[in-house]
């Protein structure tokens, strides 16, 4: 478990199923900056039982409030490059939880937590080029954008840029 200041990130247990559902399914949450396709919950709760949602290649946390003990998000790494020693960090944060820093804290957290306990060397957040407030999520971490990849997702009917920001290891110091 990671704390934060009013929360924490840990591993899913089966109780989460509706809640990471919902953040997986729910258009309202997953916003105009993230593909459309829906979970199925019987999936969802395959990979719980399964522990699907923490493997070599992926791995899988909520966000959940101190106070009110509700999931308020997800956030997760994976190797999204083959060849690479790197890691994609991603999150998605419930409507109500956005706008009060508790992905960028979520993130800066995240990011000591690999580099204190893993060998990569690098971490990238790519998000779709509109998408300001993942744009700011990463600078506020200290990650560099290193360019643009032109239509490489599909959100909503259309193929739109991805912002590519990386953060190296040596450039995280202090966090």
């Amino acid at each position: 478990m990671i704390r934060g200041s009013n929360f924490i990130i840990r591993h899913i247990v089966h109780g989460d199923l509706a809640a990471l559902v919902h953040l997986m399914n729910d258009p309202d949450v997953r916003g105009e900056y993230l593909p459309s396709a829906m979970q199925s919950p019987i999936e969802v709760e395959r990979k719980i039982q399964s522990g699907a949602m923490v493997n070599d290649d992926f791995v899988r946390f909520v966000i959940v409030d101190v106070a009110t003990e509700k999931v308020i998000g997800t956030i997760f790494y994976f190797k999204a490059v083959p060849y690479f020693d790197a890691r994609e960090i991603g999150y998605t944060m419930d409507p109500q939880a956005r706008g009060r820093g508790v992905a960028t804290e979520a993130v800066g957290l995240l990011v000591r937590y690999l580099f204190n306990s893993t060998r990569f060397n690098r971490l990238e957040i790519r998000m779709d080029s509109r998408n300001t407030a993942s744009e700011n999520v990463a600078i506020k971490c200290g990650f560099r954008k290193e360019g643009v990849a032109r239509g490489a997702n599909f959100v909503r009917g259309q193929h739109v840029d991805m912002n590519v920001y990386a953060l190296l290891r040596h450039e995280a110091v202090g966090m």
